[in-house]
């Protein structure tokens, strides 16, 4: 994985603007990988996908995340700000193979992979209304004691939950969670972190802010869009300073 420059970031966000949150980070991803097949890429699970996506974010923004949420007793907006090296909670593995594992349990040998975009993309297209379907479709298969392959159905809920806290230790990443203090009332609570939507909040708005500096910086000294892509940040920064 590699990060991308200025030119290609800004190139990718044109031609995916329209797209939907999902497809654009396989995009994304993509592009990082050098890979063109997003199916390969669409089977990492959950969190092994993220941890990707916050690699390049680091690359791209930096280190320091900061962001608003409303207080959910007192509506108070109530900023926090974390560094993103406390962020990572499994490495980042070198081949992009499915990988299985195995739980057993009540008799029960149970093969699973983990979640992956897939799963989650079908759950939301068909308005599950089974909390354990995303689950259940992760079962390779189940054998009994004496090795006979019996249906998934026959686990119990008990089992089932067992199966999703072996899930979580297995895929950290997947679950990001920021304890957040609001100052206006003292109210103390978790918020989930979603990398993808938070990753392509600040790439739409450096993509804005790219427009208008390349605007212009074109129109005072009559340089080509790539020229001003090509140019460091701070360089960029320096020219629009002479011109303020």
């Amino acid at each position: 994985m590699k990060p991308l420059d200025a030119t290609e970031l800004f190139q990718l966000w044109d031609e995916v603007l329209h797209d939907g949150l999902l497809d654009k980070s396989m995009r994304l991803l993509g592009k990082a990988c050098s890979f063109e097949n997003s199916v390969e890429l669409g089977r990492l699970s959950i969190g092994e996908r993220d941890a990707r996506l916050l690699q390049l974010r680091e690359w791209m923004f930096g280190y320091s995340l900061k962001n608003m949420v409303t207080c959910p007793k007192c509506n108070e907006v109530v900023e926090w700000e974390m560094d993103t090296h406390d962020m990572h909670l499994q490495k980042i593995p070198a081949d992009l193979s499915v990988k299985t594992f195995y739980l057993v349990k009540d008799q029960f040998k149970i093969q699973f992979r983990l979640p992956d975009s897939f799963d989650v993309s079908k759950i939301i297209s068909e308005n599950s209304a089974d909390p354990d379907s995303l689950i259940t479709n992760c079962i390779v298969g189940v054998a009994n004691e004496n090795g006979e392959e019996i249906p998934k159905d026959q686990l119990s809920g008990e089992i089932i939950q067992a199966l999703d806290k072996r899930m979580s230790e297995e895929d950290p990443q997947a679950d990001i969670r920021i304890e957040i203090h609001c100052p206006a009332c003292s109210h103390n609570w978790e918020s989930v972190f979603d990398i993808m939507s938070f990753l392509w909040a600040e790439i739409d708005s450096w993509a804005k802010r790219m427009m208008q500096e390349i605007c212009l910086l074109a129109k005072s000294f009559g340089w080509s869009e790539k020229d001003i892509l090509n140019m460091s940040p701070h360089r960029r920064r320096l020219y629009i300073e002479m011109l303020t």
